[in-house]
């Protein structure tokens, strides 16, 4: 049976807008956020927990980490986006939207969750 990542302890929303949202919490997705957190950007990864990876027994051609689960790689990844202040959010998103513009003229939008949490970046 394939792996999911459903089960891991999840961060919860925060009440105001962040920088990014990166909407999928496979490796792609948790990479990104880590080089945004590590930029100091505040970054938030919505994951639906089922990696498509999951049914593979390991994930190979990344260095360093040949033949490592992919539910190591992924748990090790939401470690390293929540060691430099990322969140990690359990859920899907079933929407993003454009939003009005930041105070300073940035471009903004909203994503609106399965179970109707919304979040603005």
């Amino acid at each position: 049976m394939p792996e999911t990542t459903a089960a891991y302890a999840a961060d919860t929303l925060p009440d105001g807008p962040v920088d990014t949202v990166v909407i999928g919490g496979g490796a792609a997705g948790l990479n990104g956020a880590l080089m945004l957190a590590r930029s100091r950007r505040s970054v938030i990864v919505i994951d639906g927990g089922t990696p498509r990876n999951a049914p593979a027994r390991a994930v190979h051609g990344l260095l360093g980490l040949d033949g490592t689960s992919p539910a190591e790689l992924l748990e090790r990844g939401r470690e390293e986006v929540r060691r430099y202040g990322g969140l990690v959010i359990a859920g899907e998103v079933v929407s993003a939207a454009p939003a009005a513009p930041s105070a300073e003229g940035d471009p903004r939008f909203t994503a609106t969750l399965a179970d109707g949490r919304t979040l603005a970046a």
